[in-house]
């Protein structure tokens, strides 16, 4: 019989599988002050033999340290491992890449210097990031009792599509979220756990992110060549969840749910109508860049919410163009007959 244990800590969910003589934890939970000895105290006496994280974000990775100086094995996939090697922007062709791209979508000069300021403000934090021993100050958001802490990791072991994190419990590659996103299926009660490829009342927001190979920054390539193309394997992991069927979630946000066919329906659902949504608006602009596109959808918060939104109709752009209903010509958009 297998038996999970929820865990919650802050904002987020950590599970305690336990079957066949074995415990798996899904994700190493946040460490912000307090988490390690929560985490230890509901677990007890037993640690895990295992801790799969379901992707390389530092609330869902980052511990993967300390449970290695515990002496349990950390797994990961590859795609994400140079999520657990160091923060976001912290090495200089990522921050460079991302430069590059913010001057590439048609913004005003005004707004690429604004960008271009935060970002040299989020390299500088991500740069005394990896290397902080006191952790910060709480967010705005009141997420966790304090900000969270990313101490880098090599992971144990590269966790790649279909391998078994358990007896019964396989893992499915699930790209979108994070290039090596991945998701668990506990096989005889058909449990998903799901991270952050599916939430309760939430489609997580697809994210301006590097793949995991730099090859096309390295030599000079376009600056598309670095750049994940989220909400397609998004949309993909999604497409490939709804043809399988489960009777409980347990998400990596939120509370555990059981409609799970619904909730991946309505999540496929918002995606397409976000998607018509865009080209709509580029039938109406003609042909746009990138930045009017989102200025004309998000007039009033485009400036106050930049990265979110330039994300996210970054995101139904690509869709539309994988789906061969747009076209990207010369940094401009157009919709094809």
């Amino acid at each position: 019989m297998t038996t999970v244990q929820r865990i919650t800590l802050g904002y987020n969910n950590v599970y305690a599988v336990d079957g066949d003589g074995a415990r798996l934890l899904v994700d190493t939970g946040p460490d912000y002050h307090g988490a390690r000895e929560h985490l230890s105290a509901a677990l007890g006496d037993r640690l895990p033999d295992i801790v799969v994280a379901t992707h390389g974000h530092l609330d869902h990775a980052g511990l993967g340290a300390f449970w290695q100086q515990k002496g349990v094995p950390v797994g990961l996939a590859p795609a994400d491992f140079h999520l657990a090697a160091g923060p976001q922007l912290a090495k200089e062709w990522e921050f460079e890449a991302f430069s590059g791209y913010v001057r590439s979508i048609g913004a005003p000069a005004d707004v690429v210097d604004e960008v271009l300021a935060g970002l040299v403000a989020r390299r500088d934090w991500a740069r005394r990031a990896a290397h902080r021993e006191e952790y910060p100050a709480m967010g705005r958001d009141h997420r966790w009792p304090t900000g969270l802490r990313y101490a880098p990791f090599l992971p144990d072991h590269a966790l790649r599509d279909g391998a078994h994190a358990g007896a019964r419990m396989p893992l499915l590659h699930s790209p979108g979220h994070t290039p090596g996103s991945l998701v668990l299926v506990e096989e005889t009660e058909r449990w998903l756990f799901s991270g952050d490829q599916l939430l309760p009342e939430i489609t997580p927001t697809p994210a301006i992110q590097a793949r995991a190979s730099t090859a096309g920054v390295n030599s000079g390539g376009s600056p598309d060549d670095w750049r994940l193309r989220s909400l397609p394997k998004f949309y993909g992991s999604l497409q490939r969840l709804s043809k399988m069927s489960f009777s409980r979630c347990f998400p990596g946000h939120g509370e555990p749910f059981d409609d799970v066919a619904t909730v991946i329906a309505a999540n496929l659902a918002q995606v397409e109508q976000r998607s018509d949504r865009v080209a709509e608006q580029l039938r109406v602009s003609g042909n746009p860049t990138l930045y009017d596109l989102c200025a004309a959808l998000y007039p009033r918060a485009l400036r106050r919410r930049f990265w979110q939104i330039v994300a996210t109709v970054q995101g139904h752009c690509d869709l539309l163009e994988e789906e061969g209903r747009v076209v990207l010509r010369e940094g401009r958009y157009e919709l094809k007959p």
